[in-house]
């Protein structure tokens, strides 16, 4: 798998995704999401891009029932990686098109990144 959760701190999810992300690793951050979300309510994402190739081919990404069920619980995302993966990270999580706080952080920032997501 190319994801990896890092850590857990209060209701924030930290996770790393390299190489190709696969339907497998979208279907254990809900996982891991759900497990925050009936502990704590509304939960954070922060996620660090290494060597991130895209998305596996052949897979319906499209499927919005998390999003649908949960998209109020999720209160914010950070997503840490290459500023070429931006306008993709952005459009694949629904920027502007949920309730979620979405933002990107270049490795640079990822400071940054750290402290909003905890505010």
């Amino acid at each position: 798998m190319a994801c990896e959760i890092t850590r857990i701190e209060g209701a924030a999810l930290y996770a790393r995704i390299s190489g190709e992300m696969k339907a497998a690793d979208q279907q254990a951050l809900q996982k891991a999401g759900l497990g925050l979300i009936s502990r704590h309510g509304k939960v954070r994402l922060h996620v660090t891009l290494e060597g991130f190739r895209g998305w596996e081919k052949g897979v319906d990404w499209s499927d919005i029932d998390f999003l649908m069920a949960h998209g109020r619980d999720v209160a914010k995302i950070a997503v840490v990686g290459e500023e070429r993966w931006k306008e993709q990270i952005l459009a694949f999580l629904g920027k502007g098109l949920r309730p979620t706080e979405i933002e990107f952080f270049t490795p640079a920032s990822a400071g940054e990144a750290d402290r909003w997501i905890q505010l």
